[in-house]
């Protein structure tokens, strides 16, 4: 999928950044107009579409962020593990449609497609941050209001990124994509300090619930070429589906997974059950007429969200981990956003026994 705005807004004083321009010479066709106030652009888009949040990803707004771009993810939750991660919201929206995905409920009184663009800042504030900790790893991801790589084209936050991360002695960049857009990675002189990891999920849930992202195979040949080149991969099976036959679903997405990766360099896999807030479920149910995420009971957790009922939790958790292991017992796996008793349950342990993740989970 080529993204093609319908229409650009410019904040004031965004128009004189270098990621501004790039973006205006790559669309010159494209209307642009100043930002309005939001009750406008609301306006506006409620006019024109009944879907309003698929609308605002056709809108893109260049803006300046204010205030701190580092944040500490928001899966530290009641209840929950967290694994100690950092996240820096680059883009607002993402221009895939994934039926699952959470920010139809949290954009949807501001969907416009947001990207930011005064990186210095961003830069500034890394740098204060990071210095003042040398004693503290940071891993800081992308990919929490958007799609790390979905726009790389012509949004390159990359080619910025990972040069910054490559002098950094405690902090590792993660970009986390279902794309295959990885043609300015493999320019980068050094990929030492990035992760470049995927979510993926069996075909049959890609190519219904993961509307615009390219193809499992697709993205799995572009983990193999950053692979190749030098990076370090990892896999998130995020969410997990359960669905009939989900078991040699899995167990054949993992085999290709590992034809195209191999174990030694794959830094991590994490595995994320489906989980909702409430108000999320009627949002996927009007958007997306033929989802089969609802075809399973889901109880509240500690945190509010809705999750497949613990049995099956861990039963899933247990067969994936279990067929990764038995496929090479070197791969790293852990769980995202689940409490301490399915932890136990699945690994019998906590993630401060496993060497190679000890350092990034703060319990």
């Amino acid at each position: 999928m080529t993204y093609q705005p319908e229409l650009i807004y410019i904040e004031e004083g965004a128009e004189n950044h270098a990621l501004t321009r790039r973006v205006l010479e790559r669309f010159p066709g494209v209307p642009t107009h100043p930002q309005p106030a939001m009750p406008e652009m609301m306006d506006e888009l409620q006019r024109s579409a009944i879907d309003v949040f698929g609308a605002g990803k056709k809108r893109l707004l260049l803006s300046q962020f204010k205030g701190p771009f580092l944040k500490k993810c928001p899966g530290i939750s009641p209840g929950m593990v967290c694994c100690n991660y950092y996240v820096v919201n680059l883009i607002k929206n993402c221009v895939y449609d994934c039926s699952y995905c959470f920010l139809q409920d949290f954009l949807q009184n501001n969907p416009v497609l947001t990207a930011f663009v005064n990186l210095e800042d961003l830069l500034t504030e890394l740098d204060e941050v990071l210095t003042a900790n040398p004693n503290h790893t940071f891993r800081v991801g992308t990919g929490e209001l958007t799609d790390s790589l979905a726009l790389d084209d012509f949004l390159p936050y990359s080619e910025t990124l990972i040069p910054f991360f490559n002098r950094r002695n405690n902090a590792v960049l993660e970009l986390k994509t279902k794309s295959d857009r990885v043609d300015n990675l493999l320019k980068q002189n050094d990929p030492s300090n990035t992760i470049i990891s995927w979510s993926i999920n069996p075909p049959e849930i890609a190519e219904r619930e993961e509307k615009g992202t390219p193809g499992i195979e697709q993205r799995l040949n572009a983990a193999r070429l950053c692979a190749d080149k030098g990076y370090r991969i990892g896999f998130h099976f995020d969410p997990v589906i359960l669905f009939p036959g989900w078991e040699t679903a899995y167990a054949d997405l993992i085999d290709l997974m590992l034809q195209n990766v191999q174990p030694q360099q794959i830094e991590w896999i994490s595995l994320g059950g489906f989980r909702y807030r409430p108000n999320l479920k009627k949002v996927i149910k009007e958007r997306h007429e033929n989802t089969q995420l609802f075809t399973q009971e889901h109880l509240p957790g500690e945190d509010g969200k809705f999750r497949y009922l613990r049995p099956l939790r861990n039963h899933a958790f247990e067969t994936l981990r279990r067929m990764l292991k038995d496929r090479s017992s070197d791969l790293n796996v852990y769980l995202c956003m689940e409490t301490k008793e399915i932890w136990e349950g699945v690994t019998g342990k906590m993630p401060r026994s496993d060497r190679k993740l000890d350092q990034f989970f703060d319990l």
